[in-house]
């Protein structure tokens, strides 16, 4: 049994999405170029289009840590390869709110098995529509659950050190993982616009219409953001959420 608590995330080992603060900043139009370029590849799984526009450094790969100083974690639980766990603390960056959830990944590598942060969500009320594990709802899930609160402390205390070995070995990679081009769905429309962050980057907004076998329409917006490296711009994959 899942319960819809947050908005459904085709994305990341880090997500954040929040209410957009009013008024948006000038974006250099090859910024706002790669940011187009990254969501028309993300909704076509163009996997290859998207590692070749992500840092190459780790420092940007991953970003400065959001968080003021360890969060506190409670109600961690597991359901099969997914875990969740609720966070809540002041954060460096005014605009993010104080609390929210960081979704996690069993991943199984040879004889090694563990869990890798996937994603985190901020929010300030929960949007309805995706699926995340409300609790553990078997015994051998919630013998999972320490497995999952020290994944997230340990990538949470990497973050707040800038380990970003630390962290590379704590994510769940999820831009490497291959996905067929989707059949019925192509974007039709999409919308951007910078915002302001006290984070290095850029933070940017987008809205974007997606049809369906040429019939249905979907409204989606979402965030991400950008890092300008050796002269480039990059997305940051762990900072990157589309929701429905």
């Amino acid at each position: 049994m899942k319960t819809k608590i947050a908005a459904v995330m085709l994305a990341v080992g880090l997500v954040m999405a929040w209410g957009s603060p009013s008024g948006a900043q000038g974006m250099p139009p090859e910024a706002a170029q790669v940011a187009r370029d990254f969501l028309f590849a993300f909704s076509r799984n163009d996997r290859d289009a998207i590692k070749r526009m992500l840092p190459s450094q780790k420092a940007n790969l991953y970003g400065p840590c959001p968080f003021a100083h360890m969060p506190q974690l409670d109600k961690q639980r597991a359901d099969g390869r997914i875990g969740a766990i609720e966070f809540a603390g002041p954060m460096t960056d005014p605009n993010l709110p104080t609390r929210g959830i960081m979704v996690l990944r069993y991943v199984e590598e040879g004889a090694s098995k563990s869990w890798r942060v996937r994603q985190l969500y901020w929010f300030n009320e929960l949007p309805p529509e995706a699926q995340v594990p409300d609790r553990s709802p078997t015994k051998a899930d919630r013998r999972q659950e320490p497995a999952v609160r020290q994944a997230a402390f340990d990538f949470l205390h990497a973050w707040l050190r800038s380990d970003w070995g630390g962290m590379k070995a704590l994510t769940f990679h999820w831009w490497n993982v291959p996905r067929r081009p989707p059949r019925w769905v192509k974007m039709t429309r999409l919308e951007v616009a910078g915002r302001p962050t006290t984070l290095n980057g850029i933070r940017v907004d987008f809205d974007a219409t997606l049809r369906f076998a040429g019939l249905l329409r979907k409204h989606v917006g979402g965030n991400l953001w950008l890092v300008k490296e050796e002269e480039s711009w990059r997305v940051r994959p762990i900072t990157f959420s589309l929701l429905f």
